[in-house]
């Protein structure tokens, strides 16, 4: 591939300090899936696919539509795990409003530091989706 020749896939990275962590995000759109990482540990602890169970568009309110969510390697059960299908499922959602005829599964790679107080939690959290909203490649 020639220098000048663009980098067929689309892949958009941000750093942020949340809560004075370093936390990164990751995110490609390949032709078939959406992949997105975050990270505050610089690696991925746990993957996760999430479907569409219908179409956003066949919804009637696709920012709510039905999804299916499965590990496919990390830690699957207790508290940060259900934490990792919320993000999973959320992001997913966020992705059929904005484009209701979205069909790619979304694959997410993610390892969080873990945080007792739920304050702190949400704030993580909805920094982390407005992040990954402010930077889509969908």
């Amino acid at each position: 591939m020639s220098n000048n020749e663009e980098f067929p896939l689309q892949n958009k990275q941000v750093s942020i300090t949340i809560n004075e962590t370093h936390t990164t995000i990751l995110l490609t759109g390949f032709a078939d899936k959406i992949f997105v990482v975050i990270t505050q540990y610089g690696k991925i602890g746990s993957m996760i696919q999430t479907t569409f169970d219908i179409s956003p568009h066949l919804a009637m309110d696709p920012s709510s539509v039905p999804t299916t969510s499965q590990f496919l390697m990390g830690e699957s059960t207790g508290e940060q795990s259900e934490l990792y299908i919320l993000y999973s499922t959320s992001i997913l959602q966020a992705i059929g409003a904005m484009n209701p005829h979205e069909k790619r599964p979304f694959l997410l790679g993610i390892a969080l530091k873990p945080l007792q107080d739920m304050s702190a939690r949400k704030q993580v959290f909805h920094q982390i989706i407005d992040q990954v909203m402010a930077n889509r490649v969908w």
